[in-house]
């Protein structure tokens, strides 16, 4: 995908189109489908908004728009985790830290709405919370002191706001996107970036729970290796074992098949990493609360 991507990008250059265009596609190939949706029920300009920044909604948008996602995308993995983030959070159990791959800015949208919500009726009256999450687009935005941060280490694409509030701007960070091969490969090439920094820090000092990723970007398995390498190391200085549980669990899809199953749990191994298999991404709500004893 990643090669396909870069030869589009490479014909857009081609073509002497600027910079950010390549940009501008990929956030209508990310928002088109959801906006016409949205669009049908008098949402798109709240949605456009809300991915923005939630907290320029009113109360009746919030309420629509929660309600929306509910109603159309109820069973989604998106809808379903954002719902058990935002319960974990209530219950102060939720994630050190989010990592979040995906361009799009679906989640921490989806996250603040919820928890606006919970919050106004638990207390019985309109009011936003303080942030529980916050969405950290590049790596000098430093990190929260009480919020969880959602870092997009890939970079984010928002789409351009409803104009209604003068001031808006669109917050995204789509010239750091890693889309392309040349953006993988400078990732690749670099000890020293963001991302590798970001990612070796948690997969060293704590667990992950790995969510709709197909764990087969390079870079990353490179990433859980060297940890995995450093994690045992640490352990076999002050631990006489010699076998270690895997810290990492990859969430996916189960295989019809046993041998599929098999040979992609021993695939994992040499990364850390053990597999939860789900029949349905809808059952990705219970897991993460099992996981959390909610």
């Amino acid at each position: 995908m990643d090669a396909l991507l870069q030869g589009a990008a490479n014909n857009l250059a081609l073509s002497g189109k600027a910079a950010d265009v390549f940009g501008n596609i990929l956030e209508v190939g990310l928002y088109s489908d959801l906006l016409v949706q949205a669009d049908s029920e008098g949402l798109k300009q709240c949605l456009c908004d809300a991915l923005n920044n939630p907290r320029w909604l009113r109360k009746d948008e919030i309420l629509h728009l929660t309600d929306f996602f509910e109603k159309a995308h109820g069973g989604s993995t998106l809808v379903n985790l954002s719902r058990s983030l935002a319960e974990a959070k209530e219950a102060r159990k939720g994630p050190q830290a989010i990592i979040n791959f995906n361009a799009d800015t679906l989640l921490f949208a989806l996250l603040d709405l919820f928890l606006i919500r919970a919050h106004a009726g638990r207390i019985g009256k309109w009011e936003h919370p303080s942030f529980s999450f916050v969405r950290t687009l590049r790596g000098i935005d430093g990190l929260p002191s009480d919020a969880t941060p959602i870092f997009h280490c890939h970079g984010a694409v928002a789409p351009s706001p409803s104009g209604r509030l003068k001031k808006a701007k669109r917050r995204d960070s789509r010239e750091h996107l890693v889309f392309t091969e040349a953006d993988y490969l400078s990732i690749a090439g670099n000890v020293a970036t963001w991302a590798q920094s970001l990612f070796l820090f948690h997969a060293q000092s704590s667990r992950l729970l790995i969510v709709g990723h197909s764990l087969s970007d390079p870079n990353i398995r490179k990433w859980l290796a060297w940890s995995l390498s450093s994690s045992i190391e640490e352990m076999t200085a002050v631990s006489s074992a010699k076998e270690f549980t895997a810290r990492h669990i990859w969430v996916a899809r189960r295989p019809k098949d046993a041998a599929h199953r098999h040979i992609q749990e021993v695939s994992l191994l040499h990364l850390g990493v053990r597999v939860c298999w789900v029949d349905d991404w809808g059952q990705i709500g219970g897991v993460f609360e099992n996981l959390l004893a909610l």
